[in-house]
């Protein structure tokens, strides 16, 4: 399985610049070129560094890739935390870190998206006794960082802040005529397009985007009585805060 986030999220990323496709979960406005002419990318930079290490990746620009990938799980993007991790794991871009790789990887199955789980799940079993050792001590400075319970209180008042800067007197530009409308005193109606309540109020934005990534990445789940396993074959003790035989999560 390891590879096929990759390429799978290559796919993808071949849809943006195109019109948006229509699904269940309505349009992916990653995919909405109407969206991207008005800055929509730049405004949203977990959606915006993905695609930047997804073209540098496909140009074989491998460290750039992970910089732009590492950036995207700063602002809470799932599947960009998991290609950290594979990068992690395969040495690409950076040297191998199979722990650290765990770590990236844990963050990004941290929503239950399928496939992000079930890499999680492969890492682990082929980690060494020291490799989950070095996993768990590293994991949790990680996760005050990039978890999601500094994460998306940190994007909400991204995204407050720049709402208020691009609906404000001081604009600068002419975004509401592209994307909104002008009521009868000029002011911009939030009505739709870059202005729409899903692209700027923090809970609708991550309950879209959880809807277009289990769309997207198999549906979500959540893991019980899963044995960990050291190489010798024998079941690892849970740790003690734990209580169940998860694979222990690194935070």
């Amino acid at each position: 399985m390891t590879g096929r986030l990759i390429v799978g999220l290559f796919a993808l990323s071949l849809a943006a610049g195109a019109s948006p496709a229509a699904t269940p979960t309505g349009p992916d406005p990653a995919a909405d070129a109407g969206l991207a002419d008005v800055g929509y990318m730049h405004l949203h930079p977990d959606v915006e560094y993905r695609q930047l290490g997804l073209q540098s990746y496909r140009r074989g620009h491998h460290a750039v890739a992970f910089d732009h990938f590492r950036r995207a799980g700063y602002f809470g993007d799932k599947p960009a935390q998991g290609l950290v991790a594979e990068m992690y794991w395969k040495g690409e871009g950076v040297p191998a870190d199979r722990a650290l790789a765990y770590v990236w990887m844990d963050l990004a199955a941290e929503r239950g998206y399928r496939d992000l789980v079930g890499l999680r799940e492969r890492y682990w079993a082929q980690l060494s006794a020291a490799e989950r050792q070095r996993a768990l001590e590293q994991g949790p400075a990680l996760y005050r960082e990039y978890g999601d319970p500094t994460v998306k209180p940190r994007y909400a008042r991204r995204l407050q802040r720049l709402r208020n800067q691009i609906t404000g007197s001081h604009i600068g530009t002419d975004v509401g005529v592209l994307a909104g409308q002008r009521d009868a005193s000029g002011a911009v109606a939030l009505t739709g397009g870059l202005y729409a309540d899903a692209n700027w109020n923090a809970e609708q934005y991550w309950q879209r985007q959880d809807r277009l990534w289990r769309l997207k990445l198999g549906g979500t789940v959540n893991i019980g009585d899963v044995e960990a396993m050291n190489p010798e074959g024998a079941a690892l003790p849970p740790p003690a805060a734990q209580g169940t035989n998860d694979p222990p999560r690194p935070h």
